[in-house]
């Protein structure tokens, strides 16, 4: 843990895991983005009931055959360990 790191004075609430919520996390898990959380003492939570969620996109290749579960669905929990 960083010393000189501030307090967390902030907390940013995520419900539920679609497409909006993917995109900010993994912004977020960027090195500018993380910088600006952490300097400004922000925590991101994400609170959803699948662990795994679907991209949507390639929903008909899934269903055609071309792609599996696992080819369509994102792992949230590793996308948050940023």
């Amino acid at each position: 843990m960083n010393d000189n790191a501030p307090p967390l004075t902030s907390q940013l609430v995520l419900i539920g895991g679609g497409h909006a919520h993917v995109h900010l996390i993994k912004m977020m898990g960027m090195p500018p983005y993380k910088k600006i959380l952490t300097e400004h003492g922000i925590s991101v939570t994400l609170i959803t009931r699948d662990v795994n969620t679907p991209y949507s996109g390639m929903l008909p290749g899934y269903l055609a055959g071309f792609y599996s579960f696992e080819d369509i669905h994102l792992d949230l929990r590793k996308l948050c360990s940023f």
